[in-house]
């Protein structure tokens, strides 16, 4: 049985005590666990309940979780979740989730979320690396993942390149400016950003993309940009990085908007299509409005689609096939846009949708 709460924190390798801290106000708990994977590791099923064991804390928990129109938005931001906080959040996220959304397992369906918020804490690199990790293992797939104002780092955008390629669905958002991504493009060597770009290029599921109907029984592809915040952080001479991008991956296939409004594309042929919001403006001394805009390559949208939201996906279909790699830019055929229509959610599916057009890529570098 439990410790009885008030006499004291519990011995090393038992459980915390039922309720939590009790000089806790906050929605995490005075016990926290040193990992989540030792937490689970410590049970000798590996399926913990953290509503059980911490009412208390996960009561409080339940304030900061709402419904969204893309699915369950989760705002714990400006320091209400910190480093030490991390093992409990996701202790009581994948808690929520099981007992809200059923065990994937059962239920045939993923677990989806519409915002995970997390900016403005001051989280460590391995604290966002550990977050990121985390979602990849459960297979949650999350619309737009916030991040800004962090410490993230190197080893973070290698997470979130790990989890944006196993993640069949698209996102729609990441915000990831003011952390401590340090990268000189002028040294030519590989970074995390482009790593996470070609990812981006090579994923069957990017960019989001949709038929419409344009009048007299005519229909075009509609296309909407990732949301990629990347400003703020030490990235010397980005427009270089961008150009050398647009170089590997070909400007019919790569497109760099200037805002995220959707737009109707002439032949659907992008393979990357990105608002790299802020990227211009970084924390190194002359890099900052005197540095290059990154280039736009698609014309704005007609009036009819500015602000327009694309329609919410549905379904597992569209994921990057096991067999490719996003570690170059290989060959890939234009694929099927997303219905305009969301189908009903379906198991995840691993098979890429099949092509509209074929498209001639360059070479991989």
């Amino acid at each position: 049985p439990p410790p009885v709460p008030g006499e004291g924190p519990p011995a090393a390798g038992g459980p915390p005590p039922e309720g939590g801290s009790a000089a806790s106000a906050a929605w995490y708990g005075g016990y926290g666990y040193d990992s989540h994977e030792a937490y689970y590791a410590a049970h000798p099923t590996g399926v913990r309940d953290y509503a059980s064991e911490k009412p208390v804390a996960y009561a409080a928990f339940l304030n900061y979780v709402t419904s969204g129109y893309d699915g369950p938005v989760v705002t714990l931001s400006d320091g209400m979740c910190r480093d030490t906080h991390v093992g409990d959040l996701l202790a009581c996220l994948e808690s929520w989730l099981y007992r809200n959304m059923g065990p994937p397992a059962v239920s045939g369906h993923p677990w989806r979320m519409g915002r995970l918020d997390l900016s403005r804490n001051a989280l460590s690199d391995d604290s966002v690396t550990m977050i990121l990790e985390r979602l990849k293992t459960l297979d949650i797939r999350t619309r737009r993942l916030i991040l800004d104002a962090n410490m993230a780092g190197g080893r973070s955008l290698t997470a979130l390149v790990e989890y944006v390629w196993n993640c069949p669905e698209a996102m729609v958002e990441i915000g990831l400016s003011d952390n401590g991504v340090q990268i000189d493009a002028e040294s030519g060597t590989e970074d995390p950003i482009s790593a996470l770009l070609r990812c981006l290029y090579n994923h069957s599921s990017y960019p989001w993309k949709a038929l419409t109907d344009v009048g007299g029984g005519r229909q075009q592809i509609q296309v909407a940009p990732l949301v990629l915040r990347l400003g703020g952080n030490f990235v010397k001479s980005g427009h270089l990085l961008l150009d050398r991008i647009l170089e590997k991956g070909g400007r019919t296939h790569v497109r760099f908007l200037p805002t995220a409004d959707t737009y109707m594309s002439d032949g659907g042929e992008e393979f990357l299509a990105a608002f790299m919001q802020g990227f211009e403006q970084q924390r190194i001394p002359g890099v900052g409005a005197g540095a290059p805009a990154p280039l736009a390559l698609a014309l704005p949208p007609p009036p009819s689609l500015q602000g327009q939201q694309p329609p919410q996906r549905g379904g597992g279909g569209g994921g990057a096939a096991s067999s490719r790699s996003y570690s170059s830019y290989s060959s890939r055929s234009s694929v099927s846009p997303h219905p305009a229509v969301a189908p009903p959610l379906a198991p995840r599916r691993r098979s890429p949708r099949p092509a509209l057009t074929p498209a001639p890529r360059p070479p991989p570098p």
